[in-house]
């Protein structure tokens, strides 16, 4: 932004947005240049889709990487940290609503199409190859 079009940022006046004496900042128009859209767009579903996934993936590799040792606790604090969707019960919960192996061939699905960050953990692998679910496992590890 400073090398190529002189937009050295608030201070200035200028940056990703404009900022004018007279009125609010509204976003430079020339933006739309540095990244045009693409020429197809998902859809709304395929788009709340690859949201709740990349969020429930990153909730079990924290569950797996024992960053959080309670599924429960994974869950009320990704709906009440960062408003994940409430009607799944949070991220885990949405693992097991979904079933492990169904969420894990989505991961692989989204995977392909859009980059390795959606790749299943070896938990969910493992989990879905034996028909597991989170909330169960948890509660037989911790027996």
């Amino acid at each position: 932004m400073v090398e190529r079009h002189g937009r050295l940022g608030r201070r200035a006046g200028k940056g990703f947005y404009d900022y004018p004496a007279d009125g609010p900042k509204r976003l430079w128009p020339g933006l739309s240049q540095l990244a045009p859209e693409a020429a197809t767009q998902p859809s709304l579903d395929e788009v709340k889709t690859r949201y709740l996934a990349i969020q429930a993936l990153e909730a079990a590799r924290c569950l797996e990487e024992n960053v959080v040792t309670d599924p429960a606790d994974a869950d009320v604090g990704a709906i009440l940290g960062w408003g994940f969707a409430p009607w799944t019960g949070g991220p885990l919960s949405y693992i097991d609503m979904l079933g492990t192996g169904r969420f894990v061939e989505l991961c692989d699905r989204l995977a392909q199409q859009h980059g390795e960050r959606f790749l299943p953990n070896t938990m969910l692998r493992d989990l879905a190859q034996r028909g597991g679910a989170i909330y169960s496992d948890q509660r037989r590890s911790a027996a």
